[in-house]
């Protein structure tokens, strides 16, 4: 391969080879027997000339061969820089469009509205935990649908945040991956007040099903879904059960149970339809109910009187081993 070179042959001038510098050169072309054709000086000086043409033919030649090489390089980097440059720009551009997309992730959508409707009604405000519940299609107290829990939904609200202080909880129940975690006492979290479904009264859930209902939303539950839970509860109007003495109780408890129920099957993927009457399961409602009014009458013996459901409620919560829970 030829060495590389440093200048343009085309910028030099052809020597003068007639020369007084060049005699040396002639003299030895006219002696030289391989150039017999060469006799004097003119010869001499027109044949050193036309080697030297040769020469520079050939030098410049290969010079515009290596300006051409120089060129497509040249060119070859930049269309490999551009390349590169293109790729960072889309990079950066999907880069900007992810993070754009995380944003509105998070955003909460703008829906449309009717314009020149308002609302209807003062919106019904859901307790924080009800409502983290519902969106996670997840069981939740009736308790939570009441006007307390509206109420107690209310002044968490109006709460600010330099008021919020902190306390030690336990995340995850008391299973052995538990851990003890710091939270502040503003945070979504199960309310004190909150009462279980077995112990409310059927007027409590009559009030609380309407707003739990309508809380189904939250969840984006299939209509199929959101008919079978008002069914459920339609059910439980219509049923023969209220005629009973005791019945009601024994609703509420049934309600308790089978609403709760269907919520741990449906977590193991094997709900079933609510609405239709699990007699099995009323029975042993009824069963407590029974034995709830022998433990009454067996207080108003011992008291003399007649014992109400709120002095029988009180009595359990001083003697537990009469709860109709325990066994």
């Amino acid at each position: 391969m030829a060495n590389r070179l440093e200048f343009d042959p085309a910028l030099i001038p052809c020597p003068d080879f007639s020369d007084e510098f060049y005699a040396a050169f002639r003299n030895s072309l006219i002696i030289d027997p391989n150039h017999a054709g060469i006799t004097n000086n003119q010869e001499a000086a027109r044949h050193l000339k036309e080697q030297w043409e040769v020469v520079n033919t050939r030098q410049r030649e290969q010079y515009q061969a290596q300006v051409l090489a120089d060129q497509e390089e040249a060119d070859r980097r930049r269309e490999e820089a551009e390349v590169l440059q293109r790729q960072r720009e889309a990079e950066d551009r999907e880069r900007v469009l992810e993070q754009a997309r995380e944003v509105e992730k998070k955003r909460i959508p703008a829906y449309s509205f009717v314009a020149g409707q308002g609302a209807h009604r003062k919106p019904l405000r859901i307790h924080p935990y009800a409502e983290k519940l519902m969106s996670a299609r997840k069981y939740v107290p009736l308790w939570y649908f009441l006007p307390d829990a509206a109420a107690e939904a209310e002044e968490r609200a109006k709460e600010v945040l330099d008021t919020n202080h902190y306390q030690i909880a336990n995340e995850g129940g008391e299973s052995s991956s538990s851990a003890l975690v710091l939270v502040g006492t503003h945070s979504i979290r199960a309310s004190p007040n909150a009462i279980p479904d077995a112990k409310l009264t059927w007027s409590q859930v009559i009030l609380a099903r309407g707003a739990y209902l309508k809380a189904l939303s939250l969840g984006a539950w299939p209509n199929e879904h959101v008919k079978m839970f008002a069914e459920f509860f339609a059910c439980m109007d219509t049923s023969e059960e209220l005629n009973a003495k005791g019945g009601v109780r024994a609703l509420v408890l049934y309600q308790a149970e089978m609403r709760m129920d269907w919520f741990k099957a449906n977590e193991r993927q094997k709900p079933y339809d609510l609405s239709v009457t699990n007699g099995a399961v009323l029975e042993d409602c009824w069963k407590i109910v029974r034995r709830e009014e022998f433990d009454k009458s067996l207080i108003g013996m011992c008291f003399g009187s007649q014992v109400n459901d709120d002095q029988y409620t009180d009595y359990l919560s001083r003697n537990s081993t009469l709860s109709p829970d325990s066994s």
